[in-house]
C-alpha cells in the first residue's frame, strides 16, 4: 500500500470526514524529527500497512501545520508527532502518539 498525500482541509474534509463508508488512517510525520521517521518505518514494515484496505494518508507536519494543528483542534486531540489518527465514518476511533503507535493494534480496530 502506498501513502496519499494531505495537504489541504478541503482534501481532509472531503476525503475524510465525508466518507462514511471506509476506515481512513492518518499519520502526522515530521521528517527533522529520528523518533517520527523511526515510527513511520516501522508503521511501513508492518503487514497491516502492507496489506490493509483502509486509505492510509501521510500529512507533513513541516509543510502542512496549519492543516496539522485544525485536525487536532477539530478532533479535541493535543497536537503530537509522530501521531496517528483512525477515522471511521467522520470520527476519530482511535489515536495514539510517539511509542504508543501501534499497527497490529489498528488493524484489530476492523
Amino acid at each position: 500500500m502506498a501513502w496519499m498525500i494531505l495537504k489541504e482541509e478541503s482534501q481532509f474534509n472531503q476525503e475524510i470526514l465525508g466518507d462514511t463508508t471506509g476506515r481512513h488512517v492518518v499519520f502526522k510525520h515530521s521528517p527533522r524529527c529520528g523518533i517520527s521517521s523511526f515510527a513511520l518505518k516501522s508503521f511501513e514494515r508492518s503487514d497491516y500497512f502492507k496489506s490493509s484496505n483502509d486509505s492510509l494518508w501521510l500529512l507533513n507536519v513541516l509543510e502542512s501545520r496549519d492543516l496539522s494543528l485544525e485536525i487536532s483542534k477539530n478532533m479535541n486531540i493535543r497536537h503530537e508527532s509522530p501521531q496517528i489518527l483512525v477515522f471511521s465514518e467522520g470520527k476519530v476511533i482511535h489515536y495514539a502518539s510517539h511509542s504508543d503507535i501501534d499497527a497490529d493494534l489498528i488493524q484489530e480496530l476492523s
